[in-house]
């Protein structure tokens, strides 16, 4: 019986015994992943196309996405949708900046006929111009109503300002939507689709002989590995405000080109990031939101993409206290690189990182997540080993070091809207 009067045994964190998952050839060049070690009938399946949107115009990378499931010669959406809910499955489409992915969840009992499914409809995707007109008149509206928020004001003009000059760093005007033309919807479904399959992640106590029709059915559309362009991801430190004299608010968004997890600092500087504004308990959540009340949520973080990655800082503060609220962040940030953190706080935050790294590593599902995420930047699951390591003996000089080479004010992009 368990004695719930004494705390349970605390271990160190030191190793996460992943399964490995196996690999299957499709093609060639593509690969699908399979985990197979699943305690029950559920199975999702991942297709990950080259449709991200810096393979073209982003609206159209983004339409494409919204209108996969758009009926076939065949078909209509209605009638896909409804043979797919009729098997118990479910679909959704997220389109980023450098893949689509098509998620398919169900039973194992009916995932060989929702796969089917799915795959015809993206294969012969025929985009019905009722269809675009009404995905059109969606996202048109959808981003109306957004540009008349602060945050996203702030946020689109920091991606343009960072990034804007690379396909990375694309908007989406609202003249835009009048200037689609279904052949470029059609070509750009043609060209990244059609033949643009790039890998399969399966997760699922399937029979080897589902895996092998599945890999009959896609065969066709695998596509080959395109060459990583080299682009110069320049930025000028500034200060820039965009005024909307009807907000209540304004949206602040500070930030730097960095790097992605195959830079040697990478894993010191998440840590780095969880102390200034990487959870609930963080500096920047501390001084601005509790002890100032400038804010409900302030945060910071690391984006990264296979070139290189980029540092940011979000917040939303009362527009009266703008700049009492960037005073307050810019002291954090000089804190940082003038005195080391306290062993206290630097031990809170190791256990805080290895927490959350063992959260996100529970069960088949998110293994898998695991896998994908270092296997895009060419590592493998020892990986995650070595991030225990360093989360548990970096030092308080090192990351006093890094934030002064990384965080001085000066060399930071400040964008603010409101």
């Amino acid at each position: 019986m368990i004695n719930r009067s004494e705390a349970p045994e605390l271990k160190e964190v030191k190793h996460i015994s992943f399964i490995q998952p196996e690999t299957v050839q499709v093609s060639k060049e593509v690969e699908l992943y399979w985990l197979r070690e699943v305690s029950d009938e559920a199975v999702k399946i991942d297709f990950f196309f080259e449709g991200g949107s810096i393979r073209g115009r982003k609206l159209i990378s983004k339409l494409v996405g919204d209108l996969l499931f758009s009926g076939t010669n065949e078909k209509s959406s209605a009638a896909i949708t409804e043979s797919i809910d009729r098997l118990g499955g479910f679909t959704s489409v997220e389109v980023s900046s450098e893949e689509a992915t098509v998620s398919v969840l169900g039973l194992k009992e009916n995932i060989d006929e929702i796969s089917a499914i799915v795959i015809d409809a993206i294969q012969n995707a025929s985009f019905p111009e009722k269809e675009i007109k009404q995905a059109i008149q969606r996202k048109k509206q959808g981003l109306a109503v957004s540009l008349q928020k602060v945050s996203t004001v702030a946020r689109r003009n920091f991606v343009r300002e960072i990034l804007g000059n690379t396909p990375y760093g694309q908007l989406t005007e609202l003249e835009d939507f009048d200037r689609v033309d279904r052949n470029e919807l059609v070509e750009f479904h043609r060209n990244h689709y059609s033949t643009g399959l790039q890998k399969i992640a399966v997760v699922g106590n399937l029979e080897k002989a589902q895996i092998d029709r599945l890999v009959t059915r896609v065969k066709t559309m695998a596509g080959t590995a395109k060459k990583s362009e080299a682009y110069n991801f320049h930025y000028t430190p500034d200060s820039l405000h965009i005024e909307k004299k009807e907000a209540l608010q304004t949206a602040i968004r500070i930030g730097r080109i960095l790097f992605n997890k195959n830079h040697e600092d990478y894993i010191d500087f998440t840590v780095l990031n969880t102390i200034l504004g990487g959870y609930f308990g963080s500096r920047l959540m501390t001084t601005v939101r509790e002890e100032k009340g400038y804010t409900y949520g302030i945060g910071s973080g690391v984006a990264q993409m296979l070139p290189t990655g980029y540092f940011f800082i979000s917040t939303e503060v009362g527009k009266d206290v703008k700049e009492d609220a960037l005073k307050t962040i810019r002291e954090e940030l000089e804190k940082l690189q003038k005195v080391p953190v306290n062993e206290r706080e630097l031990l809170l935050v190791r256990n805080y990182s290895l927490g959350q790294l063992l959260k996100g590593s529970d069960g088949p599902f998110a293994m898998m997540d695991r896998y994908l995420a270092v296997k895009k930047y060419g590592k493998n699951l020892d990986y995650y080993d070595e991030i225990i390591q360093r989360i548990n003996t970096v030092s308080a000089e090192r990351l006093r070091a890094l934030a002064e080479k990384y965080l001085k004010w000066e060399d930071l992009l400040v964008v603010t809207a409101g």
